[in-house]
């Protein structure tokens, strides 16, 4: 029998557009590591809740404790990770496959990094924590066996250490302290291309506790926040790269490293549907 359905090459697109797109407002996904667990967790956002689908991360021959960085390199893809392993001094850098967790080990950095954030070039820079050997340090870190070189001193803020690359304006951004904002909670910029040089940018919206990760994405910062540890309410926030801040909900963990997961390319969807499309027309086309 044929199909009593016709179809305009433009209204089969439209049509196409809308069931691709999805409803308006629709769900965003991070990555997440923490440092007192094994667990690769994905956030959902706006709810903000931890999905089920979470992983344990393992390492060849090594027990893992924790987790203190995480980025993704935007040239290869490849999702990079500061592990704590039992019975090994300082962060090792491996790299981490996200459908099952499995970690291959890089390198002995020789340092206790409190985050990492790959620029747009690939280079990858850690910070060191404040429990350091040299603490609140930025460094360059070699993607092929962990090692760091010296960048630059920072300093300001108290406890706690996240950072953060914005590829809109070419600046790493770098969240220290915990207490009270543009004294000792400080959000700044670090300028690559400029021997490092750091400028302050002035906190204003809703207050966090300390931030514990950071990354950036479609034009603001999602940032973890240890919350007030007396009422275990770790959270999330996002910051805009002019310092202001809004609280998104809270977590079952304090995120020691947040990656965005953007939305699979259209591509093959669109392929796919205008297969679909061509085959119905043919069948339209064909005599009863």
């Amino acid at each position: 029998m044929k199909l009593n359905i016709e179809w305009s090459t433009t209204a089969s697109l439209l049509a196409l557009g809308v069931l691709l797109a999805g409803p308006a407002g629709a769900d965003e996904l991070l990555l997440t590591v923490s440092a007192r667990d094994a667990i690769l967790r994905q956030v959902i956002l706006p709810q903000v809740l931890t999905v089920d689908d979470s992983v344990t991360i393992t390492l060849e021959e090594s027990t893992v404790t924790g987790a203190t960085g995480l980025a993704r390199d935007p040239l290869t893809d490849t999702l990079y990770a500061l592990l704590k392993i039992q019975g090994t001094s300082f962060r090792v850098l491996v790299t981490l496959n996200e459908s099952d967790g499995e970690a291959k080990k890089l390198g002995n950095t020789g340092e206790n990094l409190a985050g990492i954030a790959f620029s747009d070039d690939g280079t990858l820079y850690g910070v060191s924590g404040d429990g350091a050997v040299t603490p609140e340090t930025l460094y360059t870190v070699s993607t092929e066996d962990g090692s760091i070189t010296f960048a630059v001193q920072l300093g300001n803020g108290s406890d706690g250490e996240a950072l953060a690359f914005n590829p809109d304006d070419g600046f790493l951004y770098h969240a220290s302290g915990i207490g009270t904002p543009n004294s000792t909670e400080i959000f700044e910029t670090i300028d690559p291309d400029n021997s490092f040089a750091v400028a302050n940018v002035p906190l204003s919206g809703d207050d966090y506790e300390e931030l514990t990760s950071l990354t950036y994405a479609n034009g603001s910062f999602f940032a973890g926040d240890r919350g007030n540890i007396n009422f275990d309410d770790p959270g999330l926030f996002s910051i805009t790269a002019g310092g202001v801040s809004t609280f998104l909900g809270t977590i079952d963990h304090v995120s020691k490293g947040l990656v965005y997961l953007p939305e699979p390319a259209l591509a093959p969807q669109l392929l796919a549907g205008i297969a679909f499309l061509w085959a119905v027309r043919r069948r339209q086309n064909q005599p009863s």
